[in-house]
């Protein structure tokens, strides 16, 4: 292997040192664009149009306000352990390196297994769904709003033709590696300035509804939906079609419905905590202030949330909201636009401006959502190939802008490759996509366990973190840990518990296991190829690698 300009390791020696003294990558992150980069893992915008209010149909009773306030729970408990463990070690890629280096390599390449295989399975749906949930349903939503066929029918077009669909995903990909190989300085700019659009949005569709009466959208609505479906009241007649159909639009509270509604909220709720993955690039990330950072991302996520869906019952009606989310996707529902709050928002507005605006504000969510994620398995490839595990190529990083320009190749063509498989299979790659929150719960599970063992195993580590204060005796880090790990292990058996949310125990159970198998053999064969080069994978992976 290479040394310095070295993207090499040296064999392991007594210092064990790796031949380069820093990583090439460069302490760019702001606080402000750390905070984005946590936002971005878990856009609100997506939460409230596609993420939450399904499950007021199939589990009536169920509270979404319960939901919020333990996911905001949970997530709060995650940026206290994940912020203070990470400011033991703050290095760049995340797990790998923190359960590696806490518990044994193998544990630490068998969690990042398990988290990038559910990183890529997301980067392959966000660009999938950029198309299908994004673009197509919002251009025919701007097309019924302000009259023009020719926008339904290009929508309808993009949401449903296979070729669309590959192009322009692979297209979001594509741009987005050639952002992040330009450097940090554009990237961040770039996702500071998206996160503000899609805040833009979010404000623009409370100030509308704030400003519109119950009564003003009934009759708005009805006017819309009249030529759609021959009906003078639409409104009450959607809320009666659901009542035919078996949803209860009002039923009384249920706590056996509640988790379910928890975990669909969960799943784009608990992941505050993204800027892990960088904290090597992150200024400041040996103080309390990523924790700090982290619990403000899960704050304004949830309390935006909140507030407006506290608005959308308010003004769209909370039977009409509840009928409406049911009945998407039946025949019983009469439009070609999902009912998205973009949609009931730019009905109430009566604007085709104020459609368009929506569109735009809710569709950059998705690349927005695709950066942090891509980084994140760049991020991962290049902590592997710092280790031995990959060739040292992948840990290379550009002299000009500090990229490591050939993880990120990597991450494109594997990326794509899920891509072509999600375009191609259609329900096949749904069922595994469910399965990809229970992957990486996986791995946030290991490393709740490896930061309660920070104080014991690693205590010199643990001293130079961001406090090493104890309650009723135990370290703070330990203590946010072991009810990290019981908080999570309560969402992965709700997960399994309830079938609608979309988990096959079996498939899942199978996945499980190719996942293992191949992080052993990867692991094996690294070691075996690196021993006859005269490097020791074993001891290069226990120690803390470069900044």
């Amino acid at each position: 292997m290479s040394d310095l300009g070295g993207d090499g390791v040296s064999p392991g020696s007594s210092q064990g040192t790796y031949a380069r003294k820093a990583t090439g990558l460069v302490r760019e992150v702001s606080p402000f664009s750390t905070f984005v980069f946590n936002m971005a893992g878990q856009p609100t915008s997506i939460l409230l149009a596609v993420s939450v209010f399904f499950v007021l149909g199939v589990y009536p009773g169920g509270s979404i306000w319960l939901g919020f306030a333990m996911a905001f729970g949970v997530a709060i408990v995650l940026c206290v352990c994940y912020g203070l463990f990470t400011s033991a070690i703050p290095r760049s890629g995340g797990d790998y390196v923190l359960v590696g280096r806490l518990t044994h390599p193998v544990v630490g390449l068998i969690s990042s297994f398990f988290w990038v295989s559910g990183v890529v399975l997301s980067i392959a749906f966000t660009a999938f769904a950029f198309v299908t949930v994004a673009l197509g349903p919002s251009l025919t939503a701007v097309g019924l709003v302000s009259g023009h066929n020719t926008l339904v029918t290009a929508g309808n077009d993009l949401a449903g033709k296979q070729g669309w669909q590959f192009a322009i995903g692979t297209l979001l990909i594509l741009i987005s590696a050639l952002l992040l190989a330009g450097g940090w300085r554009w990237t961040t700019r770039i996702m500071n300035s998206l996160w503000i659009v899609t805040i833009l949005g979010l404000v623009t569709v409370f100030l509308v509804l704030l400003f519109k009466s119950k009564a003003g959208f009934i009759h708005s609505f009805n006017q819309f939906s009249n030529p759609i479906t021959g009906e003078s009241d639409s409104y009450h007649g959607l809320i009666k079609a659901a009542g035919k159909e078996g949803i209860e639009t009002n039923p009384g509270f249920s706590l056996n419905n509640t988790w379910p509604a928890f975990a669909a909220i969960a799943s784009l709720s608990i992941y505050s905590w993204l800027s892990i993955y960088i904290s090597g690039e992150v200024r400041r990330a040996k103080d309390i202030t990523q924790v700090k950072i982290m619990s403000l991302a899960s704050f304004i996520h949830i309390g935006i949330a909140v507030l407006l869906s506290v608005v959308f019952f308010w003004k769209f009606g909370h039977d009409f909201f509840v009928a409406v989310n049911a009945l998407s996707g039946s025949e019983s529902y009469p439009f070609a636009a999902p009912p998205y709050y973009t949609f009931l928002t730019s009905i109430a507005g009566g604007s085709s401006l104020l459609a368009w605006w929506l569109f735009l504000s809710f569709a950059v969510a998705y690349p927005l959502l695709i950066l942090p994620n891509i980084t994140i398995a760049v991020r991962t490839f290049f902590a592997w190939a710092l280790d031995g595990i990959l060739p040292s190529r992948f840990a290379r990083v550009s002299p000009k802008t500090h990229a490591p320009n050939h993880a990120i190749g990597l991450t494109v063509v594997v990326s794509v490759l899920v891509l072509f498989w999600a375009v191609r299979s259609g329900e096949g790659f749904l069922k595994v996509l469910f399965e990809a929150v229970l992957l990486q719960l996986v791995t946030m599970i290991l490393l709740a366990i490896s930061a309660v063992l920070l104080p014991y195993r690693r205590p010199e580590l643990w001293r130079s973190s961001a406090t090493t204060q104890r309650f009723v005796g135990i370290p703070i880090v330990a203590l946010a840990g072991g009810l990290t790990v019981v908080l999570l292990a309560g969402i992965f058996f709700i997960y399994m518990h309830y079938p609608e949310l979309g988990i096959d125990k079996g498939h899942f159970f199978r996945d499980c296991a190719i996942i293992l198998g191949a992080a052993l053999l990867t692991f094996f064969i690294a070691r075996t190829v690196r021993l006859r080069q005269g490097v020791d994978v074993d001891k290069l992976a226990m120690e803390i690698p470069p900044e």
